[in-house]
C-alpha cells in the first residue's frame, strides 16, 4: 500500500479536505444527477436537445453536472488508486461500481421500455439485431444510445438511453488512471498535475485552431473530460497545499468573465465548479451529518433518468418540463433505490473476492504500487 502518511490535511479560512469519508460527495453527487435529470427535462419536453437554458454563460445544467462527476470522479479515483497501491483491487472495484449495475439496466430498457415504447408488432420487435445485440453494443460502449426497433417514434428522439455516452470516458478515465500508475507516473505529484495540464492545452489549442471541427467527436469529447478528472486528480495530489479561498473564488469569477469568449473559458469554469464542489464536499456542518450516510443513489438515477423520461413524454406529450421533471423524478429514485440495495451494494461487497480471483488469473500489482507519493 502507498504511504500517504506524510499528506497533510488543508486548511485555509476553516476549510479543510479530510481523509476517510468524513465528507459530503455522496449528497452532492445526487444532486449533479438530479441537475442531470432536470436539465433532460427540457430535451425531452419540448423536442429540442438544444433547449436545455444557458445558466453560466453557454453552460447548461447537464454539461456542468457531468463535469462535476468527473471532477468528483478524478480526485476519488486517484485516491482510491493511491490509497489501495493494488492493481487488482482497484480493478476489481471499478468493475464493479459500473458494470453490474449498468448491464441490468441494458435488461430493464431492453425487456421493459423497450416493449412498451416500441409502434411494432412484439414479434417483429424482439427478432430484430438492433434489439438483441444492445448488450454487446453498449457493455463494450461501442454503441450506447439503445436505438431499439420503433422506439419513442412520437418523440424527438428515438434514443432508449442517451445519457449511456459518457461512461465511455468514465471508463477510459480509469483505464488511464491504472496505466500511469503501472508506469510509476503517480510517484510524484507533477506527474498527476500534468493529468490536468495536458488536456487544458489541448482543449485550448483544439478551439483555437478549430481542430475539433474536423477531427473525430471522441478526442473533444476526451479533452473535455480529461479537464475535469485531470483537475479532480491534481487536486487530490495537492491536498496538503492547494487553498480554496474566497479570493481564489474572486478571482476565478473574474477571470471567466473576461475571457468567456475564449477557449480558455472551459478550464476557468471546470476549476470554478471544482472550488464549489470541494468546498461544499469539505464543509463543517453537524447538523446535515445525516446526509453523509444517505445510500449512493447518484449512479442510478443517471441511467436510469432518461428511459423514464422519454417513455412518460411518449405516453403523456402534452406535459411541460417541470410536470415531465416532477412525474419522472419518484420512479427514478424507486429504480436507483432498487439498483442500489439489489445490484450495486451487494456487488460492492465482493470486491476482495473479485480481487483475489484477477490474481489467480496473473493480474499482479504494479511495482509503483511499492512507491512513495512525493512532492
Amino acid at each position: 500500500m502507498v504511504n500517504t502518511s506524510n499528506a497533510k490535511p488543508v486548511q485555509a479560512l476553516g476549510f479543510q479536505i479530510r481523509e476517510g469519508h468524513d465528507n459530503f460527495f455522496t449528497p452532492l453527487r445526487l444532486l449533479f444527477a438530479s441537475l442531470v435529470v432536470f436539465g433532460h427535462a427540457f430535451a425531452v419536453a419540448l423536442r429540442d436537445t438544444g433547449a436545455e437554458p444557458h445558466i453560466l454563460y453557454h453552460y447548461t445544467f447537464s454539461y456542468l453536472a457531468v463535469n462535476l462527476f468527473f471532477i468528483a470522479s478524478g480526485f476519488l479515483v486517484t485516491k482510491s488508486m493511491v490509497f489501495r497501491g493494488d492493481t487488482p483491487s482497484f480493478v476489481s472495484a471499478r468493475v464493479l461500481r459500473i458494470f453490474p449495475a449498468l448491464a441490468v439496466h441494458v435488461v430493464f430498457v431492453m425487456v421493459v421500455v423497450g416493449p412498451l415504447a416500441t409502434n411494432l408488432p412484439w414479434v417483429e420487435f424482439f427478432s430484430q439485431p438492433d434489439w438483441y445485440l444492445q448488450p454487446l453494443l453498449v457493455l463494450t460502449f461501442i454503441e450506447t444510445d439503445m436505438m431499439m426497433p420503433g422506439i419513442f417514434a412520437t418523440n424527438d428522439e428515438g434514443i432508449g438511453s442517451a445519457t449511456l455516452w459518457t461512461l465511455r470516458y468514465e471508463v477510459i478515465a480509469y483505464i488511464a488512471t491504472l496505466v500511469v500508475f503501472s508506469l510509476g507516473l503517480l510517484r510524484k505529484k507533477w506527474m498527476i498535475l500534468l493529468q490536468f495540464v495536458g488536456p487544458s492545452v489541448a482543449w485550448v489549442v483544439g478551439q483555437y485552431f478549430g481542430l475539433f471541427e474536423t477531427l473525430p467527436a471522441t478526442l473533444e469529447s476526451l479533452c473535455r473530460f480529461g479537464i475535469a478528472y485531470g483537475l479532480g486528480a491534481a487536486i487530490y495530489a495537492y491536498r496538503d497545499r492547494v487553498t480554496f479561498s474566497w479570493l481564489t473564488f474572486v478571482a476565478l469569477i473574474v477571470a471567466s468573465y473576461l475571457l468567456r469568449q475564449t477557449a480558455v473559458i472551459e478550464v476557468l469554469v471546470t476549476a470554478l465548479l471544482a472550488w464549489g464542489m470541494f468546498r461544499v464536499a469539505y464543509m463543517r456542518a453537524p447538523k446535515l451529518e445525516w446526509m453523509q450516510k444517505i445510500p449512493d443513489v447518484s449512479y442510478g438515477i443517471y441511467i436510469y433518468h432518461w428511459c423514464i423520461l422519454q417513455m412518460l413524454f411518449y405516453w403523456l406529450p402534452h406535459l411541460s418540463v417541470l410536470e415531465l421533471f416532477a412525474l419522472t423524478f419518484p420512479p427514478t429514485i424507486a429504480l436507483s433505490a432498487l439498483s442500489w440495495y439489489i445490484v450495486e451494494k451487494p456487488m460492492l461487497r465482493n470486491k476482495t473476492r473479485f480481487a483475489n480471483w484477477l490474481r489467480r488469473l496473473g493480474l499482479k500489482p504494479a511495482k509503483a504500487s511499492k512507491e512513495l507519493l512525493m512532492d
